[in-house]
């Protein structure tokens, strides 16, 4: 048994308290977000932009929790400066296997 690895894949009764946790834990625009740059490969600008007129919050706000999911590593975008498409991060992946339909897809083993 060494340094902090987990031998054993995550339980079913673990993944849903995990979910339940996530769940807690990001809000809804978060989640929005999250899912909006899973399902569509575009820049950051241009999808909050058309998530604030479709659904009526103010674009700051989509800005500010697009922030904390990137300092969370669950996305990744570029700046005004260097443009890149947004994109889910590996634990971004994972959550949203774990918060959707497929919690078997989150069970993984974490090497680190």
């Amino acid at each position: 048994a060494g340094g902090g690895c987990v031998s054993t894949p995550i339980s079913t009764g673990g993944v849903n308290d995990l979910r339940r946790l996530i769940l807690r834990t990001l809000n809804d625009n978060q989640l929005l977000i999250l899912t909006s740059i899973a399902s569509q490969r575009r820049s950051l600008t241009s999808l909050l932009k058309d998530l604030s007129e479709a659904r009526e919050i103010p674009l700051s706000t989509l800005k500010l929790n697009a922030r904390i999911l990137r300092e969370l590593n669950l996305i990744s975008y570029g700046s005004t400066r260097e443009k890149k498409t947004a994109e889910v991060e590996k634990l971004g992946s994972f959550v949203l296997r774990l918060i959707g339909d497929e919690p078997a897809g989150a069970m993984i083993r974490f090497a680190d």
